[in-house]
C-alpha cells in the first residue's frame, strides 16, 4: 500500500495563487492584443519580463515536483504501472471531458468534424500535446490546456527516472540542469520551440520543486525566503540590465517560498482555508478552461472599448464564470473516474481493486 503523509495545506494556497495569476495574465494579454481595449497595468508585465511563461509557470512546475516527490519518492511500495495510470487519471479524463464538449460545439457550428485538416492532428491533441507543440504543428485541433499541459505530461513521464536521479545523481542532475538551464542566455538554433517552453528549462523547475522537499526543513528557514523573497521583488520592481529569462528564474524561485511562507500562516485561518483548499481542488481544470472561457467572454465585448475599470469588471465575470465551468467539470469528472467502467479499466490495468 502507498502510504499517504500529512497534507502540506500550503500548497493548495500556492495552487490557488498560481492559478489566479495565470487567470489574470492572459487576461491582461487579450486586453493588450486588442486594438480598442486599455492595456491592464502591472499584470501582463513586471520591470523584467512577464508574468506568464517562466514566472508563473515555473512556479507551477516547482508546486508539481514538490507534491509529487512529497508523496512518491520511490516505487518499492508503488508499482510504476500503478504510478502511470495514475498520472493518466489526474490528467486525461477531465482533459477529454471538456475538449470533445468543446470540438463537438465548434464542429457542428462549422458543420464539418475535421474542420481544421487532416485528421492525424488529432492525435496531438488525444495525446494533450498539441498546446506544446503548437509551435511546430500550428495546424492542430489545439482548443484548451495551454502549452504547460503538454510539458507536465512530460515531466510526469520522466519522474520514475528524476526520483532515481535525486537518489544516486543529485549533484550532477543538479549541475546539468542548472547549466543547460543557463545556457539559454545565448541563442541556441538546434531548438525551434521557445526557451521558456523547452523541456530542459520545464526540467530545472520540477527539479527545483523536488529539491525544496528533499532539504525541505532548511530551505522553508525565514532566512532563506528572505534573500531570495527579496531578490525576487527587486526583479519585479527594478529594471535590471539582464536578461529577463535569467530574471525570471530567480523570480520563480523567490516567489515560490514567499507563497510557501504565507500559504502557511493563511491557512491556519479557519475562515480562509476552506476557499484555497476548494480553489487547489478544482485548479486543473481552472488551467484547462481559464484560456478558452475568457476568450469566449471578451469576444462579447469585442466591439466596445472598455476602460481599466471596466476590464476590472469583466474580470470578475470570468473568474466567476471559470470557477463555476471548473467546478462543474471537476464533480463530472469525479463521477466519471467513479463509476463501475472507470474502475474496472483501473483493475485491468494496475491489477489492484480500487
Amino acid at each position: 500500500m502507498v502510504q499517504q503523509k500529512q497534507h502540506i495545506e500550503s500548497f493548495d494556497f500556492m495552487r490557488s495563487v498560481t492559478a489566479w495569476i495565470i487567470i489574470v495574465y492572459h487576461f491582461a494579454n487579450m486586453c493588450a492584443q486588442s486594438a480598442i481595449h486599455a492595456d491592464f497595468p502591472f499584470f501582463l508585465t513586471h520591470a523584467n519580463g512577464v508574468w506568464g511563461e517562466n514566472t508563473s509557470v515555473n512556479i507551477f512546475f516547482m508546486l508539481s515536483g514538490a507534491s509529487l516527490y512529497y508523496n512518491h519518492r520511490n516505487f518499492k511500495d508503488y508499482p510504476l504501472k500503478q504510478y502511470y495510470f495514475d498520472r493518466f487519471k489526474g490528467i486525461f479524463p477531465l482533459f477529454y471531458l471538456i475538449w470533445f464538449f468543446l470540438f463537438y460545439q465548434k464542429a457542428a457550428a462549422l458543420g464539418n468534424l475535421f474542420y481544421n485538416g487532416n485528421p492525424k492532428y488529432l492525435l496531438l491533441t488525444l495525446f494533450g500535446m498539441d498546446g506544446y507543440f503548437f509551435f511546430r504543428f500550428p495546424q492542430s485541433y489545439y482548443i484548451i490546456g495551454e502549452w504547460f499541459l503538454g510539458a507536465l505530461i512530460l515531466l510526469y513521464l520522466l519522474y520514475p527516472l528524476l526520483a532515481f536521479c535525486m537518489r544516486r545523481l543529485k549533484i550532477f542532475t543538479t549541475l546539468f540542469l542548472l547549466a543547460a538551464t543557463a545556457a539559454f542566455h545565448w541563442p541556441i538554433p538546434f531548438f525551434q520551440i521557445p526557451r521558456e517552453h523547452n523541456l530542459f528549462v520545464c526540467l530545472f523547475a520540477f527539479w527545483l520543486g523536488m529539491l525544496f522537499i528533499e532539504y525541505r526543513e532548511k530551505l522553508s528557514k525565514l532566512w532563506v525566503t528572505a534573500v531570495f523573497g527579496g531578490i525576487a521583488l527587486f526583479f519585479i520592481f527594478v529594471k535590471m540590465p539582464l536578461d529577463p529569462f535569467i530574471c525570471a528564474q530567480f523570480i520563480a524561485v523567490g516567489l515560490f517560498l514567499i507563497f510557501y511562507h504565507v500559504g502557511t500562516a493563511i491557512m491556519k485561518q479557519k475562515k480562509a482555508a476552506p476557499f484555497f483548499r476548494y480553489t487547489s481542488k478544482i485548479s486543473y481544470a481552472i488551467f484547462l478552461l481559464q484560456h478558452v472561457t475568457m476568450g469566449q467572454i471578451l469576444g462579447l465585448c469585442g466591439a466596445y472599448p472598455l476602460s481599466v475599470g471596466q476590464e476590472a469588471a469583466v474580470l470578475l465575470v470570468v473568474i466567476l464564470f471559470i470557477y463555476l465551468f471548473a467546478d462543474i467539470s471537476t464533480r463530472l469528472n469525479r463521477m466519471f473516474t467513479s463509476s463501475r467502467a472507470f474502475l474496472k479499466l483501473q483493475e485491468f490495468v494496475t491489477g489492484k481493486k480500487a
